[in-house]
């Protein structure tokens, strides 16, 4: 069975939405709204069509960026698998919706600037002590004695997140 992949372009209308999987994996969701235009002859001028409501789901780190990166306004690239929803409101009106699972979502770099940085993985992130807030050195498993305190009376630290 084939998917329809296909890439919008449109304004996140509020800040993402943090939501949990059954399995306690990540996810989020976004509203983009996308406003298309054309060229109305009778005029002579470029005219919007109705704005369409879309639904964006992602998951996993797609999720965790979307949460960091995104809030409302800002104009977004998003591509991934489209789908509709049916359901039946409280007023017993069946109502539809217009889904996209994101495979990638990004800032339209037409409208404005943005600055990528990688978060860190866990295990670059040092961990904490809750009591004292200070932070609790790892010992890497695949290394011996000889090299932490040769780094250490060095100067260097061995935990430094490697980029």
């Amino acid at each position: 069975m084939r998917d329809i992949q296909t890439t919008l372009l449109g304004n996140a209308t509020a800040d993402p939405i943090e939501r949990k999987q059954a399995d306690g994996s990540p996810s989020a969701s976004v509203r983009i709204a996308v406003t298309g235009s054309y060229f109305n002859s009778a005029t002579g001028d470029f005219a919007d069509r109705k704005t369409e409501f879309i639904t964006v789901f992602a998951r996993r780190n797609l999720a965790r960026n979307l949460l960091a990166s995104v809030r409302r306004g800002q104009p977004l690239v998003v591509s991934g698998r489209l789908s509709t929803s049916e359901w039946t409101g409280e007023d017993e009106t069946l109502r539809h919706s217009l889904n996209i699972q994101a495979e990638a979502i990004g800032h339209d770099l037409t409208y404005g600037t943005a600055t990528f940085s990688k978060p860190l993985r866990d295990k670059d992130t040092p961990d904490i002590d809750p009591q004292t807030a200070t932070v609790i050195p790892r010992r890497p498993a695949d290394e011996d004695e000889e090299t932490d305190t040769a780094d250490e009376e060095a100067g260097e630290s061995s935990y430094a997140p490697a980029f």
